[in-house]
């Protein structure tokens, strides 16, 4: 009688079937990570090789909170954060694509330049985070209360005013609590604000998140953003 094909005497039955099932799954393993370097060279070209840009006008996602990262690129996805670049980007990625970046990043060293933040503002500023922002954004911008909160401590100064006021302008919709603690100071304040968090000076060893501190006791809050009503598709 014929035996039923295949067979290998010395192994058992099926042990091709296994064989071909265990190459397939390697096949795909691999054109995973294939893809994964793909999304990260795409990421690369404005925000460098390890999350620092050469362009003040771009963010450094360096050893930034993953949650954050995630939350970011999620929300550049359905169109609720104004970016035609990361909206094209992020808008055919699945969410583990979105997870495998925010994470990429988050475990890059993080690295903060010297930038000219006018020390006169800085030191105003210092004033208005003691007031407002040290609630959430601990340690003079180097940690943060929750998980999807950034890490601002060195962050590009020209970035950070481009978003203030994209948010003041209610172009980009965060977190009510910050609209409310925003409504407390002018803009001026608020400017002076972010010169101190561009001012400040801080070696990676010096910096706690999600990502560097996995023991590190941090808060989720119900993070969400509201789409802007004049933002187009």
């Amino acid at each position: 009688m014929r035996p039923d094909f295949p067979v290998n005497l010395s192994r058992g039955r099926f042990a091709w079937p296994l064989a071909v099932a265990a190459a397939i799954a390697g096949s795909a393993i691999a054109q995973d990570a294939d893809r994964s370097k793909a999304l990260v060279l795409v990421c690369v070209s404005c925000h460098g090789a390890t999350g620092t840009p050469g362009s003040e006008d771009i963010p450094s996602l360096a050893g930034q909170n993953e949650d954050y990262l995630y939350e970011s690129l999620k929300n550049f996805k359905e169109g609720n954060r104004p970016s035609p670049q990361m909206r094209g980007i992020t808008r055919e990625l699945a969410d583990a694509e979105l997870r495998y970046l925010a994470q990429h990043f988050a475990l890059q060293p993080y690295v903060r330049g010297v930038q000219p933040a006018e020390p006169e503002r800085a030191a105003r500023g210092k004033e208005v985070y003691s007031r407002l922002c040290q609630l959430c954004h601990l340690e003079e911008g180097r940690s943060t209360t929750y998980a999807e909160y950034p890490l601002l401590a060195g962050q590009s100064l020209p970035y950070m005013l481009k978003e203030m006021k994209l948010i003041l302008d209610k172009r980009r919709r965060v977190e009510l609590i910050k609209h409310d603690m925003l409504e407390l100071a002018s803009r001026p304040q608020i400017e002076d604000a972010i010169h101190f968090f561009a001012s400040q000076r801080v070696a990676p060893d010096q910096v706690s998140n999600t990502a560097t501190s996995p023991g590190k006791p941090t808060k989720r809050s119900h993070f969400r953003t509201d789409k802007p009503a004049d933002t187009a598709e």
